[in-house]
């Protein structure tokens, strides 16, 4: 018999460390990830209300209350909804068909065709 066997319980100890360690890794990946969503989501607010701003001008002078009653009277109604509707289901259309494009190329095929 061989002195370097660990017993059940030292085993148990080693898969306890262990765990523990992969739930530390696992709470930094999701931290990681929320920073992640969080920094892409306010560059998307940044990016929309600058290209708000840049459009319309004038609503740089509103305060945040003129704003919203700015946005209801002349996007967030029957007319503007219709709109965006329509828009989003141009761009889950194409959004699926690149999916499909991308599932059905074997990975890496379209990086070895050069011009």
């Amino acid at each position: 018999m061989s002195t370097t066997r660990k017993t059940t319980s030292e085993r148990i100890d080693h898969h306890k460390e262990k765990l523990e360690q992969m739930q530390n890794e696992l709470k930094t990946l999701l931290n990681k990830q929320k920073a992640e969503e969080r920094k892409a989501r306010t560059h998307r607010i940044c990016q929309r209300g600058g290209l708000i701003e840049s459009l319309l001008p004038d609503t740089i002078l509103l305060n945040a209350e003129r704003f919203k009653v700015f946005l209801d009277k002349t996007v967030a109604n029957k007319f503007g909804r219709s709109i965006l509707a329509e828009l989003v289901t141009e761009q889950q259309a194409e959004d699926a068909a690149e999916t499909e494009v991308t599932a059905g190329t074997p990975s890496g095929a379209n990086e070895s065709k050069t011009g």
